[in-house]
């Protein structure tokens, strides 16, 4: 899959993209169905997207970023909240030139997708939101565990129970891989972010065409929370993955474009 660098707001910040390579400083082609912005979650990067991303270019043009601090993306530190992770999305769009996009996001993106349509309705011809809900809670355990990370009195973990049981070990081995892309303090700082990020009382605003989707595999609370995002946008549309628990994109990226490629096919009529 093609991948270039561009410098938004001085950072050097890694695109993954389908089709045909550019010249230096070109937005890529986005001529093919809907532009999709893909936004991942918390620790990640853009290439969690790549499998997901091969099978939509069928249709539409996909694209994917890594944040500052995240995969190949310049930095160490996460920008440290959701909203300031919106300004660097709005950014990416605006240095893209991508007219009203369709924006996909897995977990912590998922949130910035969410506050993104909120803060710019005109701006977004649709939601895709994967894994999450309305707000995102971590478990002060955990954010003990990842704080002593940053410290250097704990080992970094890998969280297998982010994957269903049914998940090869080609899957777990990618996963892994790339979440050793991300320095441990940019993943606390995400954590940090979704912990203090709700829009559970702006959801009225929400205009957007929206497709909620996650894994059968998920975690109780996650999946929880999902159903109830789900309940309270009347009109969106869910989709739950057979097979797959909160790393979906890596897990089930066929079902998943498959889903995406329905709901954008849906919309364009």
């Amino acid at each position: 899959m093609p991948q270039k660098y561009f410098t938004i707001e001085g950072v050097a910040t890694y695109l993954h993209h389908t089709g045909t390579t550019t010249l230096p400083g070109v937005a890529p082609d986005q001529s093919r169905g809907e532009s999709v912005l893909c936004l991942h979650g918390v620790g990640g990067n853009g290439a969690v997207f790549a499998p997901f991303m091969q099978r939509l270019a069928k249709h539409h043009s996909p694209l994917a970023f890594d944040q500052p601090g995240h995969g190949r993306s310049g930095g160490l530190d996460s920008l440290g909240s959701v909203e300031r992770m919106t300004d660097f999305t709005r950014a990416v769009i605006e240095k893209l030139d991508l007219r009203q996009p369709v924006l996909l996001g897995h977990s912590l993106g998922s949130a910035i997708a969410l506050e993104y349509a909120l803060r710019y309705p005109q701006e977004v011809r649709a939601l895709v939101l994967c894994s999450s809900g309305a707000r995102l809670e971590i478990l002060d355990s955990v954010l003990d565990l990842h704080r002593r990370v940053t410290e250097g009195r704990e080992r970094r973990p890998f969280s297998r129970e982010l994957f269903s049981a049914a998940a090869s070990p080609e899957i777990l081995r990618q996963g892994f891989m790339e979440d050793m892309k991300t320095d441990p303090r940019a993943r606390f700082g995400d954590m940090l972010a979704a912990r203090d990020w709700n829009a559970d009382k702006r959801l009225d605003a929400l205009a957007a065409p929206t497709l909620i989707v996650w894994g059968e595999d998920e975690q109780p609370a996650l999946a929880a929370q999902a159903e109830l995002l789900s309940a309270r946008l009347r009109s969106a549309r869910k989709l739950i993955v057979p097979k797959a628990g909160h790393m979906l994109p890596l897990e089930a990226p066929e079902a998943l474009a498959g889903g995406v490629d329905r709901f954008l096919a849906d919309l364009a009529r």
